[in-house]
């Protein structure tokens, strides 16, 4: 109350700190910008991470854009060429890009034997000037580096593959070049225009991201605004806890846009979070003035303190413990969580100081009192609900037994597992194009390894080596094609032996001439082959795009296959395999953030409380709803991945809330009645009506992430919404029963008795 009457005493410092924090808020906010790159899925100095970086500086950037030309007539035409080579220029010409290659760019190796005989090698263009396209085509299609990787099968549709160039700050960079690539050739293709790749699948998760974030604040503001002019009955209060929370969220935003944040797939719901739940608060303060008003005799000031010093401690401790289920995230080894953690653990300790400063201001003029007279319905729900569980608490618990059980056998079932495309609806353009492009040509998405050897990689032992470890990944349904200069070395053979032999050279000294012959040429670049002077060899896979899960178990089943010489490596590298550690992550993320908010929160309610025998009653109550939403996420086959990771630990930290409003005033009715019964009842009677009010802004709030164009923000955002809508049962049903059945003395209030 001490605190409440100094808002009340200093309102116009107070308001004017409000006014000037909201104008710098709005400044910083403006320097978000969006990344949904990979590096904000890992920690900064991950082996993994370190590894992809390495193999970029060594053989440049492995993100690929493939572009399809399509031709009904086949792509061997003078017209179609010349379209796939005005497509390639057009795109070599964009900042950005590294390298572009195609069946207009693509090497041919012929080789032949002078008048001393002397071998002559000569490294043109597979189509050539004038060609005979007949020839060309079979001559395509007959060569495995060219059909179902540069063109399809029947010769009806060919990739532009566009590699990005590596530099600094790619990241920041990749819509702008995506953006050019766009540009420069759509107009060139019209409708046909076509493109795939994890870069592509990047920029679109950053436009759904601005999008969704936008549509998420305007959407939920909107539906609160609905829900609390019905539940409050008047515009006025309405219209402040509104005001409130919006501040609430702008804070956030300059805060995060001061750090130098940028929102992603994950942290672009932390504006939404604090609308939704940071109005609680209000509600709790407003709904306590209005059930004390009609017989209050002393002045309105006196009222105001009363009321919102009265929930002042369970509003704070509420604001704590869910500060502490998203802060738990703080020990999530991906950047992205601890962003999330943090920065919600901030936005909703700045809503709860707010509505101690403007909801008390507000409510010193009636007008801004919520009217209780439209709850008759409400009340006799939450009265019915009491009577219930503590005349039959043995069948309710029973319930609620069988049911976490069920739910039990659903989380056994849950999947652990991400996969990019599916971050996006059936119908969305990028999971579309991916799709064409693998099914008219075949995969695009390459996989990298890069073997070392203890000395020169250029050893015809370890090149037969590669050659035969290629041969045998081909020989895997899931893999397209495989390349490396053990390829380019086969070539080479081809073309300089007598026998004409498609084989590694088996003599050192044949293949270093082979190689040398071959380098002198002004159009060859090894350097995205091999590294330096042969310190190692990059291998690439043509492999569809998959989960997290079955990459995994792909590279495990590939690497099996590898049978090399004593001394050498293969690493799987690139951005595929640090996709596949993004599981070991989501594990041990909802492992540590759940364990960590259980034991921080239950302890905080035993401090609070001083009572550990209150603490154990408020585990069954808010396990149950978390049970609950973990079992629909196994039986509806919704995966574990890097948005739903996160749900254990905000549910718990959020059903918590209505638990600390019931044992705080159930402490103060049992000080005040000492019978548990009719302080259990009168506990349900005077709080259940706020708890039901805030469940269904706070479900209702959450489920507008469904409207998310990212199917698994959206699964989210219902899943949480769900967990909240059945967690207000465990404070009115479960909570009750169980206080039901112990007898006075195992309850204990804070003055002892």
């Amino acid at each position: 109350e001490r605190a409440v009457d100094v808002v009340l005493r200093l309102r116009w410092p107070f308001l004017a700190l409000v006014v000037l924090l909201t104008a710098l808020s709005a400044v910083f906010a403006q320097r978000i910008g969006v990344d949904n790159s990979v590096e904000v899925w890992f920690v900064d100095g991950d082996p993994a991470l370190t590894g992809y970086h390495e193999f970029q500086q060594a053989f440049g950037n492995d993100e690929v854009v493939a572009i399809a030309v399509h031709d009904d007539g086949g792509v061997f035409s003078a017209a179609a060429m010349a379209r796939i080579r005005a497509v390639g220029e057009a795109a070599a010409a964009v900042d950005g890009v590294a390298r572009v290659t195609s069946l207009a760019t693509v090497d041919d190796i012929r080789g032949e034997l002078d008048a001393d005989g002397f071998p002559i090698l000569s490294v043109g263009n597979l189509v050539g000037d004038n060609p005979d396209w007949d020839a060309t085509r079979a001559r395509a299609l007959a060569d495995p580096l060219v059909a179902g990787r540069l063109v399809s099968n029947d010769g009806k549709t060919a990739l532009v593959v566009v590699q990005m160039a590596t530099m600094e700050g790619f990241d920041a960079q990749r819509d702008r070049v995506l953006a050019g690539l766009r540009a420069a050739v759509a107009p060139l293709l019209g409708e046909d225009f076509r493109h795939a790749g994890i870069g592509v699948i990047y920029a679109a998760l950053n436009q759904l991201s601005t999008v969704d974030s936008v549509v998420f604040v305007v959407a939920s503001y909107l539906l609160i605004i609905g829900v609390l002019w019905v539940l409050m009955g008047r515009v006025l209060p309405m219209a402040v806890s509104m005001v409130t929370v919006g501040i609430g969220a702008g804070w956030l935003l300059g805060a995060y846009g001061f750090a130098g944040r940028d929102i992603n797939m994950v942290t672009m719901i932390l504006p939404t979070l604090v609308l939704v739940i940071g109005v609680s608060d209000c509600v709790h303060v407003m709904n306590h003035v209005a059930e004390l008003s009609p017989s209050w005799t002393g002045t309105r000031a006196e009222l105001v303190k009363k009321a919102a010093g009265f929930v002042f401690m369970p509003c704070l401790f509420n604001t704590v413990t869910t500060g502490v289920g998203f802060a738990s995230l703080a020990t999530a080894p991906m950047a992205v969580l601890r962003d999330l953690g943090v920065y919600a653990a901030v936005g909703l300790s700045v809503a709860f100081l707010l509505s101690f400063i403007l909801c008390p201001l507000a409510l010193l003029s009636p007008r801004f009192e919520p009217s209780l007279s439209n709850h008759g319905k409400l009340q006799r729900f939450v009265d019915g609900c009491a009577a219930l569980a503590l005349s039959r608490p043995l069948p309710v618990l029973a319930v609620t037994a069988i049911l976490a059980l069920v739910s039990m056998l659903g989380i056994s079932r849950i999947v652990v597992d991400t996969y990019s495309l599916d971050y996006f609806r059936e119908g969305h353009r990028v999971r579309q194009d991916s799709a064409w492009i693998e099914a008219q040509v075949g995969p695009y998405t390459p996989l990298e390894f890069v073997v070392r050897g203890p000395g020169r990689v250029d050893d015809p032992a370890i090149l037969v080596a590669i050659d035969q470890w290629e041969r045998a990944m081909e020989q895997d349904p899931l893999v397209a094609w495989a390349s490396s200069a053990a390829d380019v070395a086969k070539r080479l053979n081809r073309e300089l032996s007598a026998d004409g032999a498609e084989v590694v050279p088996s003599e050192p000294a044949a293949l270093t001439q082979a190689f040398l012959l071959y380098q002198s040429s002004p159009e060859v670049d090894l350097s995205s082959q091999v590294e330096g002077d042969w310190r190692s060899a990059r291998v690439t896979v043509g492999i569809p795009m998959l989960s997290a899960a079955e990459m995994g178990q792909l590279i495990d089943r590939l690497l099996a296959r590898a049978k090399m010489p004593v001394g050498v490596t293969v690493t799987p590298t690139g951005y595929l395999p640090l996709y596949v550690h993004m599981m070991d992550y989501i594990v041990q993320s909802q492992l540590s953030s759940f364990g960590l908010a259980f034991v921080l929160i239950f302890g905080l309610i035993a401090a609070l409380f001083r009572s550990l025998r209150l603490a154990a009653l408020a585990v069954p109550a808010n396990l149950t709803p978390i049970l609950l939403t973990l079992g629909v996420m196994g039986f509806s086959g919704i995966r574990l991945d890097v948005a739903t990771v996160t749900i254990g630990a905000i549910v718990l930290g959020l059903v918590v809330d209505d638990t600390v409003q019931f044992l705080y005033r159930f402490q103060h009715e049992l000080s005040a009645r000492g019978d548990v019964h009719e302080a259990a009842r009168v506990t349900v009677s005077g709080v259940g009506r706020s708890l039901v009010i805030t469940a269904i802004g706070l479900s209702l709030g959450f489920s507008v992430l469904g409207l998310a164009a990212v199917k698994s923000v959206a699964w989210f955002g219902l899943l949480v919404a769900l967990a909240l809508g059945t967690g207000v049962f465990g404070d009115l049903l479960v909570l009750p029963a169980m206080l039901a059945l112990l007898p006075r003395g195992l309850v204990r209030s804070k003055d002892g008795g």
